[in-house]
């Protein structure tokens, strides 16, 4: 999947480094769930959109789970065909299916009508992020 600048920096990571990573990943079952998009019109298929699910347990709601939205994108030549919401909507649906009590995201302030669309609101009272950023 390369969508270069089109979400976060990633950085300069190797394939053993990305393959590490993807490996502890699994090693936490029912916790992160990749949602990909491809293009299987594309000879081998192309990976053009994903967005990720992590599930959080919690002590709280009776030792419920949170779902977090991240890392939702797609690919610029393929903006404009509801993709997007198409992600959203299956990360949203799964947390669902998985007994999450809520889903949460953050977004940068242009993103947050196409979030509203699809049903997520600030909560009244609890509306601001707010975050350390740690340099490395």
């Amino acid at each position: 999947m390369h969508f270069p600048g089109q979400l976060t920096s990633v950085g300069d990571i190797s394939r053993e480094q990305w393959e590490q990573r993807w490996t502890e990943m699994r090693q936490c079952p029912d916790t992160y769930y990749v949602i990909i998009i491809e293009d299987t019109t594309v000879p081998g298929g192309k990976v053009i959109g994903a967005a990720t699910l992590v599930r959080e347990r919690k002590f709280i709601h009776t030792c419920g789970s949170v779902g977090r939205l991240e890392d939702v994108v797609v690919s610029d030549e393929y903006r404009g065909k509801q993709l997007g919401k198409l992600a959203v909507s299956t990360a949203s649906l799964l947390a669902v299916k998985l007994g999450c009590y809520k889903v949460t995201l953050n977004c940068n302030d242009r993103m947050i009508k196409f979030y509203a669309s699809l049903g997520y609101k600030s909560e009244d009272g609890n509306s601001n992020y707010m975050c350390i950023r740690v340099q490395h």
